[in-house]
This record gives C-alpha cells, sequence and structure tokens, in this order.
C-alpha cells in the first residue's frame, strides 16, 4: 500500500464524512420513515447512492483493471438472507446502522461509540465460531470485465447519476443555495448526501481497501483475543479521515451538541454493535459494503441480504409502534 493511495483513501474518505454528516443517512431512519409516515425518500436516496456507485465503480474496474476490482458474489443465498436478517435486528437495537452511528457520535451523542467495541467483539465471535466458513462459493462480479449487457447498464447509472446531479443542481440554484452556503448548512437533504456518498462510496469500495471504521474495529479486535490480524495504512487513515470529516461538518454546521452518557443507550449499542459485527461476517459485509460496493457489483448474496435487512428494520420497528400505542 502505497502512501499516493492512502492520501487519495484519505482526501476521499474526509468528504465522505462531510456527507455522512449533513443528511439523514441512517438506514433505520429510512426504514422508521416507511413505517411512521408511509414516504420512500430516505429508500429512494440510498437507492440512488448505489446507482451513483455502480456509475463510477465499474468504470473504474473496466478502465483500471489491476488496481479497481469489484466486489465478489457469493452463491449462499439461505445464509446471506441469515446474515443480512440478523444486521437489520442488530441496528435496530443499536438504534443506527454503520452511518448513522457515526454521525450520532460526532455530533455529540457519545453513547453510541459502545458500537465500536460492540463490533469488534462481535467480529470476533464469528471468526472464532468460523462463520466466514458457512458461504458457499464466491465468485468474481459478473460486471467485472466489460460486456454489452454491463455497458447498457453503465451508461444507464451514469444517465441516473447525472439526472440526479442536474436535479439537486437546479433546486439549489432556485433556493439560491451556493457552495459556500452549502458547506455552512446545518443539514441537507438526504438526496444530497447521499448522491455525494454514493460517488466517494463507488471510487472508496472498488479500490479494495478496507478503509472504512468496521474495518477498523475488526482487526483491533482480533489483536485483543489474540487472533491473527492486519493494520494497513489505509484501514488506520480511512476512519481518521472519516472522523475528521464528520468534525469539520459538525463545525460549520453548528450541529454539535454534547450529551450525557445513557446507560440504557451504551447497553443497546455495544449489544447492536456485538450483533451487526457478528452478521457482517455472514453478509459479508455491513450495510456500507452491501449498498455501495455489494449491490452496485452485482453480488447475489447483497441482492438478498439488503432487502433481508430492511424487511427486518421494517418489522421490528412496526412491532414496536404497535406495541406502543396498544399500551393502556
Amino acid at each position: 500500500m502505497t502512501c499516493e493511495v492512502a492520501i487519495v483513501v484519505a482526501v476521499l474518505a474526509f468528504a465522505f464524512g462531510f456527507a455522512a454528516q449533513r443528511g439523514s443517512v441512517c438506514g433505520v431512519l429510512a426504514a422508521r420513515q416507511i413505517v411512521e409516515t408511509g414516504r420512500y425518500s430516505r429508500l429512494k436516496a440510498f437507492i440512488s447512492a448505489s446507482i451513483c456507485a455502480l456509475a463510477v465503480a465499474v468504470p473504474l474496474a473496466w478502465i483500471f483493471p489491476d488496481h479497481f476490482i469489484l466486489s465478489q458474489s457469493f452463491s449462499g443465498v439461505t445464509i446471506a438472507m441469515l446474515g443480512g436478517g440478523v444486521y437489520g435486528l442488530g441496528t435496530v437495537i443499536n438504534g443506527a446502522c454503520v452511518f448513522g452511528t457515526a454521525s450520532r457520535a460526532l455530533s455529540g451523542n457519545l453513547s453510541f461509540v459502545a458500537a465500536l467495541p460492540g463490533i469488534a467483539g462481535g467480529t470476533v465471535f464469528a471468526t472464532i465460531m468460523q462463520f466466514a466458513h458457512l458461504q458457499v462459493v464466491s465468485s468474481a462480479s459478473p460486471m467485472q470485465k466489460p460486456s454489452f449487457a454491463g455497458g447498457v447498464l453503465v451508461v444507464a447509472a451514469v444517465l441516473l447519476a447525472g439526472w440526479s446531479l442536474y436535479d439537486l443542481t437546479r433546486s439549489g440554484v432556485r433556493a439560491k443555495i451556493g457552495v459556500q452556503e452549502l458547506l455552512r448548512a446545518s443539514r441537507w437533504r438526504t438526496s444530497i448526501a447521499m448522491f455525494v456518498m454514493g460517488i466517494l462510496g463507488g471510487a472508496l469500495f472498488t479500490g479494495g481497501n478496507a478503509w472504512a471504521y468496521p474495518s477498523l474495529m475488526r482487526q483491533l479486535g482480533h489483536a485483543v483475543a489474540g487472533l491473527p490480524w492486519n493494520l494497513p495504512l489505509v484501514t488506520v487513515v480511512g476512519p481518521i479521515a472519516l472522523l475528521a470529516g464528520g468534525l469539520v461538518s459538525v463545525r460549520l454546521g453548528g450541529r454539535f451538541a454534547m450529551r450525557r452518557f445513557e446507560p440504557f443507550q451504551m447497553a443497546r449499542s455495544l449489544s447492536g454493535g456485538a450483533i451487526m459485527g457478528m452478521a457482517s461476517t455472514l453478509v459479508p459485509g455491513g450495510n456500507d459494503v452491501m449498498l455501495l460496493a455489494d449491490l452496485p457489483s452485482l453480488g447475489l448474496h447483497a441482492a438478498v441480504a439488503y432487502p433481508a435487512m430492511l424487511a427486518t428494520q421494517i418489522g421490528l420497528l412496526y412491532g414496536v409502534r404497535t406495541w406502543r400505542f396498544r399500551r393502556p
């Protein structure tokens, strides 16, 4: 891993962290919006982010095949469905997904930091239990090499991403929001944040670099448990840059509000994070990897796991909502 690659990852991860802090980009919030309002705007923004990631990742893999590799596809459909469902359970218990956990912690709700050791512990447990061996067969992404069908899909994704950019730019012009106002705004529309994260995430994940903070937690957990571990430069630089981008975003937007540690939320985050870490071995990858790497690569396991995760989130949140309304 060269320093040049680490610098590029740091720049992209900084921008990714900045954008993640500006919109309601948590998968749990998207599921809650569906349950409580019947609206799908946040889910649509997530789908748009995955399309934007495809528009970036696949051309990079075709033009620079020695440097950019799309995610593998796993044929263990049943295991992927189970992993997605269990991961959804972990996010609901925690109260946030990977995106939301970082966003809430950086905004001052430090109780969510407890999810980090939870993720580490969950991945250690999954390694000891050899959950990774439950996935049957892996194969290269069907989009890894150029093809006519793949070209049609890429053109469609690029056109949709371009239309999204046009629509967002037009809305900004109408509202008289320039770059300076956008950088200092306390909140962005979810669609704007997810568009930026989709573009950046497509470049980050297709580089084959374990840059996201769950990867760092996994390696640290293995090191503490005495299991084989590897800590490349990018796995350290990526989370630090993500953290820095989020802090700068909070500072410019004025959204930081320190909250007291809440024992109940800490327990939820610790246990929920452990379940998320364990399930990420079954999928493999968390919701960030599924959305911005596996789905754009047309991974079979992601096509099953992500809907299973979403269905679990919606089902659990609906059940909790119904129970609360029925209480005397």
